[in-house]
C-alpha cells in the first residue's frame, strides 16, 4: 500500500465518527437509487410484457370511418397495416350485453385474437361464439351447431328494429371475465353478415392503423402522424383514439422517461448535497492537518488524492450494504405492488403470471453497475469541493485557519462583546462559517419542501370528499337511460321523462322511510347546440336543474362572472361550465346560445345569455354544460326532468335503506342506485396505495438529509471541545452547555421548518393547482397538510433534541483538562 492510500486508510479509521455518518448517507442514496431503479424498472418491464400480451397491436385508430375512406386509407404511403372493425348488432339480456363484431384478417392480427377451438368466420352464416355467451343465451352448442339468434342491428341512428338469424358455429372464443353488473360479451362475424344486415351508410367503420418504419419514432411523433392523416382525410380530432399502453410499452415515450429521470434527479441531488455537507464541514476543521501534511512534503495533488480516496473508501463500504439492503425491499416492494391489484383483475393476473414464470427477471446486471456508478459518482462529485479547499491551503494559512470559511490569506477577525450570553455564543458559532450554516439549512429544506408539497396532494385526493363530488348524500337514486334502441324507445329519456319513475309520490315514499332526513330532487334537461356540430349533427349536451336548496353551492361554484340564483330566475341568463370549452373554446361570459330543448317529443327553440362560467361538483352539475334554477326549466318544460334523488338517511337505518331502495330498483328497470361509501371505497383503494408508497420514499430521503443534521452538529461540538472547555474553566455550567447545545440545534430547526413551511406550501398549492385542472386523482379542493407538517415539525424537534441529549452526554465524559488539551 503507497503512502496516499496508508494516509486516507488511516484517516478513514481515525474520522471514524464522521465516516460512519457520510457511509450511512450512501448507503441510503444507494439503497434509493438501487430500489427505484429497480422497482422502477421491474414493474414496466411487466406491465410492458403484460401489455404486448393483452393489449392490440395497432398503433391508433379511427373511429366512424365510411367504406370509401377506409378504403382511401389503406393505400396512404405512411400506413403499413390497416384492421377494419364494424360493431353489427347487439343482443340486449336482463343482466348482459352481446355485441355481433366483424373484423377482418388484419384486424384480428392487430387486436391479437385467439380461439380455443375452430376458425374465424369467413362467409355467409359463419359464427365464432364464447361458452360464457351461450351460457348468457340459455344455449348449448359445440362448432358445427347453428344457433338462431334475435339481434338489433346497430344503425347509425341507434339500434335498430330486432331481427332473427341463424349461424352456425365455427369457432370458440375465450370467455371474458365478468366484472360489473352487467356482462360484455362479444361474437364474430363474416364480412356477409355486415353486408346483409347494415346499408351502406350505416357501415361506419373502427379501423386500427400501424405505421410504416415506427422504430425510431417516439409517442409523440406517432400521434401527431395520426393528427396529421386525421386531418388530410377531414377525420374529426374527437374520432381518434390512440393505444397508449402498447405505444408507451413500445416507444420512447419523452414524458414518461422525463418523470422517471426527475425521480433520479431527485434522489440523487439529495445525496449529492448531504455528501456534500458532511465532507464540506468536515474539511473546514481538518484544514490544520492538511497544512501539516504540506509542511512534511505532501505536495497539493498528494493531499487532495488523500482526502478524494478517504471518501472513496468510505463510499466502498458502505456502497454493498446499500445494495443489499435495496435487494430486499425490491423484492418487498414488488410482492406489495403485485399483491395490490384485486384477485380478479386481469392485467394483475397477468403480471403475477408473468413474474411467477420467470419471463421478467426483477434484478438485472446493468441495475447493479448503474447504481454503484451512480452512488460513486454521487460521492465523488460531492467530494470535488472539499477537496479544492484541502489542495489549496499552504502550509503557513493552515496553522492560523479558524474554520472561517475564508478565502486563505484574508483575515478576519471575530466580532466580540462585553457582555457574553448563550445566545451570544450560539450566534458567533453559526456566523463562522455562514456557507456551512446555509448548506445544512438547504439540504435540510429540500428534503422539507419536497414532504409538503407531496403532503398537500395527498391530503387535498380527500376520497371522502371527492365521493362526495359525485354523490350529494349518502345515496344516490338515478335514471338509466338509452338513447336511439327502436326496439325499446320506451328506455329514452325523451320517452322516460313522460312517465318519470321518479316523480312527487316516489320521492314522499322514501321521505316517510324510518331514518331519512333529506331528499333532493334533481332536473336535467337534453338540448341541441345551434350552432356547434358534432360532425354533421348537432351537438347533443344537457341543462341540469340546480334546486334552491343548492344555490349557495351553485354560485360558490362560479369562477368567472357574477350571478345570483335569483337572478337566474328572470330565464334568460344561464351557467356555462367551464368544461363545456372542449368543444366551443370561443363562448365567454355575456355570449349568446341558441339551443333546442329537447322536452318529451317536442322541441323548443331556447336562446340565453352566458351570465357567469362555473366549475363545479359532480353531484351539482351531472356533467352537464349549463345549469339553471329546478323552477326554470319546470317553467320551460311540461315533462318531468327529475333524473335523480339524493338522499341523506341516519346512519343506524342507512343499511335498511339502502335494501328498500335497492328493492325498488330490481322493480323498476329504469332506476339505478349508487352509494357513497362505495365510491368512497373505490377512491380510498387508490389513495392508499400512492400514499404508502410516496411517503416510503420521502422517509428514505429524509433520512439522507438527517444525517446532514447530524454530522453538522457533532463536528461543531467536536471541534469546539477546546474552545468549550475553556469556557466551562471560566464558569460555563453543564446545564449552560447543555442549552447551547440546544439553542444551535433549535436554529437549524426552526430555520429548517420555516424555509419548509414557505416553500413547500407554494409548492403544494402549486402541485394542487396543476391536478385540479388536469383532472390529477379527482382532487377537488385545497386542504393544507397540518397533520403531515406536525409530523415533520416532531421529527426533527425529536431528532435534535435526542442528538442534544447525546452530545452533552458524551461531552461530560471528558474532564474540563482533558477538553482544553484537544487540539483539532
Amino acid at each position: 500500500m503507497n503512502t496516499i492510500n496508508a494516509t486516507a486508510w488511516a484517516n478513514l479509521k481515525k474520522n471514524k465518527g464522521r465516516n460512519i455518518l457520510t457511509g450511512i448517507a450512501i448507503l441510503l442514496t444507494t439503497f434509493l437509487i438501487f430500489t427505484i431503479t429497480t422497482l422502477g424498472s421491474g414493474m414496466i418491464r411487466l406491465q410492458f410484457e403484460a401489455t404486448n400480451q393483452l393489449y392490440p397491436a395497432y398503433h391508433f385508430m379511427y373511429r366512424s370511418v365510411s367504406e370509401k375512406t377506409a378504403e382511401d386509407l389503406s393505400h396512404h404511403a405512411d400506413i403499413a397495416a390497416l384492421g377494419l372493425r364494424q360493431d353489427t348488432a347487439e343482443i340486449i339480456l336482463e343482466n348482459a350485453r352481446c355485441h355481433l363484431i366483424y373484423l377482418d384478417k388484419t384486424g384480428i392480427e392487430l387486436g391479437k385474437l385467439d380461439l380455443e377451438d375452430g376458425r374465424f368466420p369467413s362467409s355467409g352464416d359463419d359464427m365464432a361464439i364464447s361458452e360464457g355467451m351461450l351460457q348468457e343465451l340459455g344455449l348449448s352448442a359445440k362448432i358445427g351447431d347453428t344457433v338462431t339468434l334475435s339481434f338489433q342491428p346497430l344503425e347509425a341512428s341507434g339500434l335498430g328494429y330486432e331481427q332473427q338469424k341463424t349461424f352456425t358455429i365455427c369457432g370458440i372464443l375465450p370467455t371474458p371475465e365478468a366484472e360489473d353488473d352487467i356482462a360484455y360479451y362479444s361474437a364474430l362475424v363474416s364480412r356477409d353478415f355486415v353486408e346483409e344486415t347494415l346499408r351502406e351508410p350505416d357501415r361506419l367503420y373502427r379501423t386500427m392503423i400501424r405505421l410504416q418504419n415506427p422504430e425510431d419514432m417516439t409517442t409523440n411523433e406517432i400521434l401527431y402522424k395520426a393528427e396529421s392523416i386525421a386531418r388530410t382525410f377531414s377525420i374529426p380530432e374527437e374520432n381518434l383514439s390512440e393505444n397508449t399502453a402498447y405505444l408507451v410499452a413500445n416507444y420512447i415515450d419523452p414524458a414518461f422517461y422525463t418523470t422517471l429521470i426527475g425521480i433520479l434527479i431527485v434522489v440523487v441531488l439529495a445525496g449529492i448535497i448531504t455528501i456534500y455537507s458532511i465532507y464540506y464541514v468536515s474539511t473546514m476543521y481538518k484544514v490544520q492537518e492538511y497544512g501539516k501534511l504540506k509542511a512534511l512534503g505532501a505536495t497539493q495533488r498528494q493531499v487532495q488524492a488523500i482526502v478524494f480516496r478517504e471518501g472513496i473508501f468510505t463510499a466502498v463500504f458502505a456502497v454493498p450494504p446499500g445494495i443489499v439492503l435495496g435487494m430486499a425491499a425490491s423484492l418487498s416492494g414488488l410482492s406489495f405492488l403485485l399483491n395490490s391489484f384485486a384477485r380478479d383483475d386481469l392485467l394483475g393476473n397477468t403480471l403475477k403470471d408473468i413474474y411467477g414464470n420467470g419471463e421478467i427477471a426483477l434484478f438485472q446486471p446493468w441495475i447493479y453497475i448503474f447504481a454503484i456508478i451512480m452512488a460513486l459518482c454521487t460521492t465523488a462529485i460531492s467530494l470535488l469541493r472539499p477537496v479544492h479547499i484541502a489542495g489549496r491551503i499552504s502550509p503557513v494559512e493552515a496553522m492560523r485557519y479558524d474554520g472561517l470559511g475564508v478565502s486563505p490569506g484574508k483575515a478576519k477577525s471575530r466580532k466580540g462583546y462585553e457582555d457574553v450570553s448563550l445566545f451570544r455564543l450560539m450566534k458567533a458559532n453559526l456566523s463562522r462559517n455562514k456557507k456551512r450554516t446555509l448548506i445544512t439549512l438547504v439540504s435540510l429544506s429540500i428534503t422539507g419542501i419536497l414532504f409538503l408539497g407531496v403532503s398537500t396532494i395527498l391530503s387535498c385526493a380527500n376520497p371522502e370528499e371527492i365521493a362526495h363530488d359525485e354523490i350529494l348524500y349518502d345515496l344516490d337514486l338515478s335514471i338509466y337511460s338509452v338513447s336511439g334502441d327502436r326496439m325499446r324507445p320506451e328506455y329514452d329519456w325523451r320517452a322516460i321523462q313522460q312517465q318519470n319513475p321518479l316523480d312527487g309520490s316516489l320521492m314522499l315514499r322514501i321521505g316517510n322511510m324510518p331514518g331519512v332526513s333529506s331528499v333532493i330532487s334533481h332536473q336535467n334537461t337534453s338540448v341541441l347546440l345551434q350552432d356547434v356540430y358534432d360532425g354533421d349533427s348537432l351537438r347533443r349536451t344537457s341543462i341540469s336543474g340546480i334546486p334552491r336548496v343548492l344555490a349557495d353551492t351553485m354560485e360558490a361554484s362560479v369562477i368567472e362572472g357574477n350571478v345570483t340564483y335569483d337572478e337566474l330566475l328572470e330565464g334568460n341568463k344561464i351557467i356555462l361550465n367551464k368544461k363545456a370549452f372542449i368543444w366551443s373554446p370561443d363562448w365567454k361570459v355575456g355570449s349568446m346560445i341558441r339551443m333546442i330543448v329537447q322536452d318529451g317529443e317536442k322541441e323548443i327553440p331556447m336562446e340565453f345569455q352566458v351570465a357567469a362560467i362555473a366549475d363545479p361538483p359532480v353531484s351539482l352539475y351531472h356533467y352537464s354544460a349549463f345549469m339553471l334554477p329546478s323552477s326554470v326549466l319546470e317553467e320551460i318544460c311540461s315533462n318531468n326532468q327529475t333524473n335523480s334523488l339524493s338522499i341523506a338517511v341516519e346512519k343506524e337505518k342507512l343499511n335498511p335503506v339502502e335494501e328498500s331502495l335497492r328493492a325498488i330498483t330490481d322493480e323498476n328497470p329504469f332506476l339505478k342506485l349508487h352509494t357513497f361509501e362505495e365510491t368512497k371505497k373505490e377512491q380510498e383503494e387508490l389513495t392508499a396505495f400512492l400514499s404508502a408508497v410516496c411517503y416510503i420514499f420521502l422517509a428514505v430521503l429524509g433520512s439522507i438529509c438527517i444525517m446532514n443534521l447530524i454530522n453538522t452538529m457533532v463536528n461543531s461540538v467536536y471541534v469546539r471541545r477546546r474552545e468549550l472547555g475553556m469556557m466551562q474553566a471560566l464558569g460555563l455550567s453543564e446545564k449552560q452547555l447543555f442549552t447551547l447545545f440546544q439553542m444551535e440545534g433549535l436554529f437549524y430547526t426552526l430555520g429548517t421548518l420555516l424555509l419548509s413551511l414557505v416553500f413547500g406550501s407554494i409548492a403544494g398549492f402549486l402541485f394542487f393547482r396543476w391536478a385540479r385542472d388536469t383532472g390529477f386523482l379527482s382532487i377537488v379542493s385545497f386542504h393544507y397538510p397540518f397533520a403531515q407538517t406536525l409530523l415533520l415539525f416532531l421529527v426533527i424537534m425529536i431528532v435534535q433534541f435526542g442528538l442534544t441529549w447525546i452530545l452533552a452526554r458524551s461531552f461530560r465524559k471528558q474532564s474540563i483538562i482533558e477538553r482544553i488539551k484537544f487540539s483539532a
